[in-house]
């Protein structure tokens, strides 16, 4: 339930993907909380579809 909540609503905009192209390294993604995961994890691919060549995820807290 929690992946098909998100999938959705997690969109690259325009003028962020348009910058993907001209990085060299990663982009840090960070999130302040992870509850299920999937949030930074569709965020994560959303990116690498956009262009970003990687994505390193980080969370700062994480509840169980």
């Amino acid at each position: 339930h929690r992946l098909a909540a998100v999938w959705d609503r997690v969109v690259v905009p325009p003028n962020i993907a348009a910058r993907l192209d001209a990085l060299t390294g990663p982009v840090l993604l960070v999130d302040d909380v992870a509850e299920s995961r999937w949030t930074i994890t569709v965020a994560a691919r959303a990116l690498r579809h956009a262009g970003a060549a990687s994505v390193l995820p980080l969370t700062l807290a994480i509840d169980a």
